[in-house]
């Protein structure tokens, strides 16, 4: 009997080695597909990974690049297109229910701005997309999701190309300042992979509209508007 359970357990010690051989095998395309899954259902527009690269023994990952495409209604273009992002890991709370993340850098980000008509932005459609998309995911998130806090998020040197539907061939570069984030999910204990996407995207988004914003990229629209109004004023 003895020996019988020694060979069930043996085999089930082999089984659970084969499953996480596999698993840590397979890590950098589960993570790059999670990436992803939750990017997209947040931005409400496709998230495209490249490159993800995972070393444990380092604590250390690295992903290629992401890329996020416009929201409909704008150019074939991506909005965002971070290439090179390097991620330091806590490795003592891999495994653990809070993954710890030390630092995300990203550097020289290609970041694509566009003006409509209407005086609103491809920017100001993906801000939108994550406001619905985070009410629409607060009664859907679960106790049972992994947990993350990042500890230090950071954006340098980023160039935008911002351009207007009312001067579509004079494209405006614009230098975007660095954009620093601490202590991610620390006061919750923890947040879900779509809070972090959120909270993330939402701080470079803001920074890209106000340094538009200031570079005067939507002048012309607003110029554009009052002297409708003021012909239609006069008419009236």
């Amino acid at each position: 009997m003895g020996k019988k359970l020694s060979i069930v357990v043996g085999g089930i010690v082999l089984l659970l080695a084969v499953v996480i051989w596999q698993l840590i095998a397979n890590l950098d395309s589960i993570v790059a597909g999670v990436i992803e899954d939750v990017g997209s259902d947040v931005l409400k527009t496709k998230v495209s990974v490249s490159g993800v690269s995972i070393d444990l023994g380092a604590s250390k990952a690295g992903i290629g690049g992401i890329s996020i495409a416009n929201p409909k209604g704008y150019s074939r273009a991506n909005i965002f297109d971070l290439e090179g992002i390097e991620i330091d890991l806590d490795i003592s709370s891999v495994g653990k229910d809070v993954l710890v993340i030390n630092s995300i850098l990203v550097q020289n980000p290609k970041i694509n701005y566009e003006g409509d008509a209407k005086g609103g932005s491809n920017m100001q459609t993906l801000l939108n997309n994550i406001e619905s998309s985070s009410s629409d995911n607060s009664a859907a998130s679960g106790d049972e999701d992994i947990k993350l806090i990042i500890k230090k998020f950071e954006l340098n040197g980023a160039q935008v190309q911002a351009s207007s539907e009312m001067k579509p061939g004079e494209p405006m570069d614009i230098k975007l300042p660095a954009i620093r984030m601490n202590d991610i999910g620390k006061a919750q204990g923890g947040v879900t992979a779509d809070v972090v996407a959120e909270k993330i995207v939402k701080e470079m988004v803001n920074g890209v509209i106000k340094a538009a914003a200031k570079a005067g990229v939507n002048k012309v629209i607003e110029e554009k508007t009052k002297g409708l109004l003021d012909k239609l004023k006069g008419s009236g």
